[in-house]
């Protein structure tokens, strides 16, 4: 550590370095980490500036130094100045999330127009939380929608496009959104979150009227389309593929693959799961549905146990996080995204050449196990239970993919009497 740096720095720069070996980084990794922090603590010591109080208006100044600092060391730039950037760029903003817990900030002001919006955010965020009790994933898309909406209206004074909103400007916003979004179940999301930030204004005094009531909601039809789907044979090539692959990526893949096909799980379900949710005495394994909050108990097959224990035996990642599964590189620890298991099978959709029409995500292995009940004759409250449905309204929409089932409960038209 240089000679001029403190000693909260000192002790700051270890407690990073136990952080970076906890979270999974190589020795290289870790070294590149800490000599560029070092630098960086180095800056902001000169510059009098605590660590916990740098926003991202501070960083293109030091960027800028390292950069003339590299030219001056070595007569000229970087070769690659774009994986340079990434380089220095990585341990510092790495760095600034471990001391100030996110980053970047979530409301940072880069300028003026901002100022207002983010203000407006800050308070909307704490009214879904705290008023609200909305889970995590929803206010997030809450606060984008807010975000979009209130950065459209802040091209003039915000305040006063509050005061003066009126019912025309909400619908040429809501015809703007429609057509970068023309998909019915998008508008619909749009416009649902669209009333939420409007009510809110209206409640804090932003705007005069509510006009959530003036957003009309596109009509939603149940069981207007027919859900995606994947064949047996399909499902077989998937699982065969990912068999094949014993890298340790490969391994936990498969497992994953395997817990989907036979239980129906949803991506959140695969990535929720925890190792104190496994009964390997009692054989049953836990699922709590991220959807409805309820919880199911379901026998542990020993196919998917084998490959759930194979994979942690074999390659997980030491990690102090209890989720089962782990991503395999550096930062360790659990699936941050449901995205991480769309991704997994796209890939294994792609090797082996499987084009699916509609979705290709998870979800499509939990619409073949409820078929694949269906025709097995399981009742339908069977099938809902062993899915984690709440009402036998949700577990109905499987029964479109059953031709037989519906012959079964098709009703007897009578035929027409013939005139003289």
């Amino acid at each position: 550590m240089n000679r001029y740096a403190s000693a909260e720095d000192c002790a700051l720069l270890i407690r990073f370095e136990s952080h970076l070996v906890n979270a999974g980084f190589s020795r290289i990794r870790r070294a590149e980490h800490l000599e560029r922090v070092d630098a960086f603590l180095r800056y902001l010591h000169e510059a009098q500036i605590a660590p916990q109080a740098v926003t991202p208006t501070d960083l293109p100044h030091y960027f800028r130094a390292r950069l003339q600092r590299f030219r001056r060391k070595h007569g000229n730039g970087p070769k690659n100045p774009v994986s340079w950037r990434q380089g220095e760029r990585a341990g510092v903003h790495r760095f600034l999330a471990f001391v100030q817990g996110r980053w970047p900030p979530p409301f940072h002001s880069a300028n003026d127009t901002d100022r207002p919006v983010n203000a407006i955010l800050k308070e909307y965020e704490c009214h879904l939380r705290e008023h609200r009790a909305l889970a995590a994933e929803t206010v997030r898309c809450r606060l984008d929608e807010a975000r979009v909406f209130l950065r459209h209206l802040s091209s003039a004074d915000l305040a006063d496009a509050l005061s003066t909103l009126s019912v025309p400007a909400i619908d040429h916003y809501v015809k703007q959104r429609a057509e970068a979004n023309p998909a019915r179940a998008s508008r619909r999301r749009v416009c649902n979150e669209l009333r939420s930030i409007l009510r809110f204004l209206h409640e804090t005094g932003r705007t005069p009227r509510d006009l959530a009531p003036a957003v009309i909601t596109p009509s939603a039809y149940r069981h207007e389309g027919l859900p995606s789907t994947i064949s047996p044979e399909q499902i077989r090539s998937i699982l065969a593929s990912a068999r094949s692959d014993r890298s340790p990526t490969g391994i936990r893949n498969y497992a994953i693959l395997l817990l989907l096909s036979t239980y129906g799980l949803r991506a959140g379900e695969i990535c929720k799961l925890r190792l104190d949710d496994i009964d390997w005495r009692g054989g049953r394994v836990r699922i709590r549905h991220t959807k409805t909050g309820a919880e199911t108990r379901l026998p542990l097959l020993p196919t998917v146990g084998q490959a759930i224990l194979h994979y942690l035996r074999q390659v997980r990642p030491q990690c102090r996080d209890r989720e089962v599964f782990i991503c395999m590189h550096a930062p360790r620890g659990a699936f941050v995204s449901r995205t991480v298991v769309h991704s997994l099978l796209r890939r294994h959709l792609a090797r082996i050449g499987i084009h699916l029409n509609g979705k290709r995500g998870p979800h499509v292995f939990r619409y073949a196990r409820a078929r694949s009940l269906l025709k097995a004759g399981v009742p339908l409250k069977t099938v809902g239970d062993l899915l984690g449905h709440r009402s036998a309204c949700a577990t109905a929409v499987y029964l479109k993919l059953d031709d037989q089932q519906l012959r079964d409960v098709a009703l007897s038209l009578p035929l027409p009497e013939a005139t003289p």
